[in-house]
């Protein structure tokens, strides 16, 4: 589903748009996705609040498979778009449903690699699309793959539903709660005692998610622009998703001894030390090796960071309002996200290095915000 609804949907695009005004229209499509995923995260996100973890998430599964598999359907651009903005909601819904459920389900020493470790599972899934695409597509075309990627994944969606009804025992803190309405959630997030770490944590999403999508939506066409080949310029892409993921695990697993304000704030400065470095050594096909290895090693920290916060956000809360608190705060994520959406085409008409510097200003700025935030997951010390 990440693949088809982050990638996957530039082939139907192509094959349903007759005019060049529907072409140009294809950014406003993929804004859809975002923006759906923005209202899900938190609507869904209070639901989970509201009816429980196991029911929320699976309504979530249910809502974006069922509408990715309408997608085969679709005749129109248009109706791309609608089918596309209603999979967003789903799709934003489960992130912090799974992330919340996974928090109250395991030891404390294990959380941060258990909560990390579910919200990497999003872009394996698109690896593992992107796989099944190029073997799908050719043989079959675009619309088997939406119906089978949807029918799977309302299948997992019914599996949730029944395991919340069957005789598994779950956590207490899984089960529907007595929570506070909307509107006093937000009174607690901003509340006198939680005001400084929500909005904290709110700019850590904010700059990170604006500056990882700024790396996912237009690095390709940045590397194309510097001279690589397409499939140089598709390497250097990979790697930096790869370097996300190996980031990701070495600081979940780096918190346990040293917490989560050294690793974060450690990351998110290396983050913009290889920015840096890559605003003065712009990426060059006749350095290939150099170039691709300094990107993976900023998605090691930028793209790294990203999965992390999960953990850090589900400690920051308390259990009733935990999966909205979520919810909202990937939502102003979601805002970054959009924003470098729009802007990454005016950035792609710089050198260069202009760009890798307002990469390096983002990071900067998350640092920033973690160093702001007071509630960090402390180490674990081993008894003597």
């Amino acid at each position: 589903i990440q693949y088809v609804n982050a990638h996957g949907t530039s082939t139907p695009l192509g094959d349903l748009a007759d005019t060049n005004a529907e072409k140009s229209a294809f950014g406003i499509v993929f804004m859809a996705g975002l923006v759906g995923m923005s209202v899900g995260t938190i609507l869904l996100g209070y639901a989970g609040d509201r009816i429980g973890r196991p029911a929320a998430l699976g309504i979530s599964v249910v809502l974006f498979g069922l509408f990715t598999g309408l997608c085969a359907l679709a005749g129109s651009v248009n109706e791309i778009l609608l089918l596309r903005f209603i999979a967003g909601l789903g799709m934003g819904g489960a992130i912090p449903n799974a992330a919340a459920l996974m928090s109250e389900t395991i030891a404390p020493r294990w959380r941060a690699v258990a909560v990390t470790g579910t919200i990497l599972c999003i872009p394996l899934g698109g690896m593992m699309g992107g796989l099944l695409a190029s073997w799908v597509l050719p043989a079959y075309g675009w619309r088997p793959l939406f119906i089978g990627c949807g029918a799977f994944s309302m299948l997992l969606g019914a599996l949730l539903f029944l395991e919340k009804r069957g005789p598994v025992s779950v956590s207490p803190d899984s089960r529907p709660l007595p929570s506070p309405g909307f509107g006093e959630t937000v009174a607690v997030l901003l509340g006198k005692g939680a005001r400084r770490d929500t909005l904290a944590i709110w700019a850590a999403y904010f700059w990170s998610m604006m500056a990882v999508y700024l790396s996912l939506n237009w690095l390709p066409s940045l590397l194309a622009s510097a001279g690589f080949d397409l499939g140089d310029a598709s390497i250097g892409a990979a790697l930096f998703n790869c370097g996300g993921i190996v980031g990701a695990l070495l600081g979940a697993s780096l918190i346990r001894p040293l917490g989560s304000r050294v690793v974060l704030v450690a990351m998110a400065l290396g983050g913009g030390a290889v920015s840096a470095l890559l605003a003065a050594y712009p990426p060059n096909p006749a350095a290939f090796a150099l170039s691709v290895s300094l990107i993976a090693l900023l998605g090691v920290f930028s793209a790294g960071i990203q999965s992390i916060l999960f953990a850090v956000a589900t400690q920051l809360y308390p259990v009733e309002t935990r999966a909205t608190a979520i919810g909202v705060a990937v939502g102003f994520g979601r805002t970054g996200a959009m924003i470098s959406a729009l802007a990454g085409g005016v950035l792609i008409g710089w050198q260069g290095g202009s760009y890798f510097l307002v990469s390096a200003l983002l990071m900067a700025m998350l640092a920033v915000s973690l160093m702001v935030l007071r509630k960090h997951i402390e180490r674990h010390r081993e008894p003597a």
